[in-house]
């Protein structure tokens, strides 16, 4: 085989190996029962993520739930709750259990139980 030929079918797995590295974030989210807690919160606020792209949130004052979606281009992880309000965390970053982001302007980290 010719290194014409060759070099554009490296390029080809080269791609789609990079492309296969990107996170799957709904798989983050739900794996292991999908359970993650807000750190430093008072009251322990309790996050459960599902296959469905729904969620609930609870701790000792409220309990609710609503769907999630993930934007990969923008990092960005919005929590639609039903009735109430909408969360939007930017820029969204996974490493060593902890998911983190921006809140309105506020750094905020979710830790996966």
């Amino acid at each position: 085989m010719s290194m014409k030929k060759v070099l554009p079918f490296i390029a080809l797995v080269g791609l789609l190996l990079l492309s296969g590295c990107g996170t799957d974030m709904k798989k983050i989210l739900t794996a292991d029962g999908g359970k993650w807690e807000l750190e430093n919160k008072s009251p322990t606020t309790t996050y459960t993520f599902f296959d469905d792209e729904t969620f609930s949130r609870y701790n000792s004052k409220i309990s609710d739930s609503g769907t999630y979606s993930y934007d990969e281009n923008n990092k960005k992880l919005t929590l639609d709750i039903k009735n109430k309000e909408q969360l939007i965390m930017e820029n969204v970053e996974y490493k060593d259990g902890k998911l983190k982001g921006e809140i309105g302007g506020v750094e905020g980290t979710l830790i996966k139980k």
